[in-house]
């Protein structure tokens, strides 16, 4: 069994002195209560809402429940809801779990449910996930605490509802955070948990202490169950460095961690850890459309940067020649996504130096990409265009882009579609702008992309669905405002002795299990 003492470790590692720090003696015995994973980076907030980023999923995963939660093949199984109905892709109702506490040991009642989803839904909180789950759609959340329900109704119908509602986003908020929103996105609410675990203790850049809550009672019933009991406690450790986290899991000092490089091949035929991949993460160029920028209105020079860059050269820097290269902003097996490379411009550096020459490019992207972030940097300088290249930590990448303006010309977008829907990815580059409570970075609309989008949501015949979404994705890929690059496989990392579990590429941090 590995050590429980992973913050002591990184101090170690990093040529700290602590005085009086020695392993327990659980840990000398070879047991555990505690289970060590990296994150990429600190989490940006604890307002489950106004989550952004893969570590800020994580952690809210753990401290926040939902209605619903994603298992294995697409389908949904009861989180804080035993059951739910919908009456079409507008009207549902979920029946709230009975005896159900906060982690102040309030009770967890469908009106706390009501008023939490009408805070998330509200476009004033500016949830990146509102536009997931409802799409241009408003909500009305009604609770019936003498029935034990819920009932949603949309101003319109969106088929991606039900999913949207198993976002981290949408972990429900319990009355105390709701009252101090401001303490709450620090985590300095005790009272606002509705998930299985409690924040025990932060430590920016060195550990988030994280306490399993001895009254929840709304694990899922997943098809296949989880083995296991959940840890005590976990501990947290932010980790940029993929090597640093590869050589902590290959001394004991982590017990699960993450790697998207060449490190994961350090692990290959060793008994000791179990590995999975899941390749829900892509990469694709981005393109600043507002008013007043370099690539807004012009096709030609967004079609250049297109001819400028090699997807597979981008994909084997980034990934150590794991990933493989996409044709639209989804991975391959996302229902629905399109495979036609025919649509996409092809690589021809002669024809890019034509349109490219003296042209003035900055680039932004994160530090969890940065060589490919330096990639496409030399190609467009190839390629004769003067370029700005600023590699940021992951919470100030995410700020950034999605904070509007014109500071940036190119994003290199690493999108994490936690949801496993093509909607997810296509509304990155379409529909409402981030300034206006949307997902859409590049700006623009596209309104004859997003129309399509629209059409899609409405429709429950997958296959009406999957011919809206080809029109969708032929738009945006013809106007070229985003260039496919490649998938990001995550090579998930696991000791023996402790257990987590993906579903349909994503991976569910409240599933940590010791196993021994």
């Amino acid at each position: 069994m590995r050590s429980t003492r992973a913050v002591l470790a990184v101090v170690s590692v990093l040529g700290l002195g602590v005085a009086g720090c020695g392993v327990s003696e659980d840990a000398a015995k070879g047991s555990t209560d505690t289970i060590n994973m990296s994150l990429n980076t600190d989490p940006a907030t604890f307002d489950p809402a106004l989550a952004k980023g893969g570590d800020d999923y994580t952690v809210t995963r753990l401290l926040f429940d939902t209605l619903v939660r994603k298992d294995s093949g697409n389908r949904l199984v009861g989180g804080i809801a035993s059951k739910w109905k919908a009456v079409d892709a507008a009207h549902y109702t979920f029946d709230i779990r009975k005896g159900l506490n906060c982690s102040d040991g309030s009770a967890l009642t469908p009106s706390v449910v009501a008023r939490s989803l009408t805070r998330f839904a509200s476009p004033k909180t500016g949830s990146s996930g509102r536009t997931l789950a409802l799409g241009p759609a408003t909500a009305t959340f009604t609770a019936d605490d003498g029935a034990g329900t819920v009932r949603a109704t949309l101003s319109a119908p969106w088929a991606d509802f039900l999913t949207g509602l198993s976002l981290p986003q949408a972990g429900i908020v319990c009355p105390a955070g709701l009252a101090d929103p401001g303490k709450l996105a620090t985590g300095k609410v005790k009272g606002a948990f509705s998930g299985p675990y409690t924040l025990a203790s932060s430590q920016p850049a060195v550990a988030y202490k994280l306490a399993l809550r001895r009254d929840y009672t709304a694990w899922p019933k997943f098809a296949k169950p989880l083995q296991g009991k959940p840890a005590e406690n976990i501990d947290l450790t932010p980790i940029t460095d993929y090597s640093t986290i590869a050589t902590q899991l290959l001394s004991g000092s982590l017990d699960v961690g993450v790697i998207v490089d060449v490190n994961a091949s350090r692990f290959d035929g060793d008994a000791k850890f179990t590995t999975s991949l899941t390749s829900n993460t892509t990469t694709y160029l981005m393109f600043n459309e507002r008013s007043g920028t370099a690539f807004a209105d012009r096709p030609d020079l967004r079609k250049a940067v297109a001819q400028a860059v090699d997807a597979q050269a981008f994909s084997d820097i980034v990934s150590g020649k794991r990933g493989s290269t996409i044709s639209s902003v989804a991975a391959a097996k996302v229902p629905c996504v399109n495979t036609d490379k025919s649509l996409l411009a092809a690589t021809d550096p002669a024809a890019a130096a034509k349109k490219l020459a003296g042209v003035r490019v900055h680039i932004v992207g994160t530090t969890l990409l940065r060589g490919g972030n330096d990639y496409i940097a030399e190609a467009l300088r190839k390629a004769g265009a003067t370029v700005k290249v600023d590699s940021l930590d992951n919470t100030n990448w995410a700020t950034v882009t999605t904070a509007g303006g014109k500071d940036w010309d190119i994003n290199v977008q690493g999108d994490n579609n936690v949801m496993g829907t093509l909607t997810s990815s296509l509304l990155r580059v379409m529909g409402p702008a981030t300034e206006d409570g949307g997902r859409n970075k590049m700006g623009l609309v596209n309104d004859e992309g997003y129309k399509a989008v629209e059409q899609a949501m409405s429709k429950v015949d997958p296959a009406a669905q999957c011919a809206a979404f080809a029109s969708a994705q032929k738009s945006f890929l013809q106007r070229v405002d985003a260039v496919p690059l490649s998938t990001v496989p995550n090579t998930t990392i696991v000791a023996k002795g402790f257990s987590v579990r993906a579903f349909d590429d994503y991976l569910d941090a409240a599933t940590l299990r010791i196993t021994e």
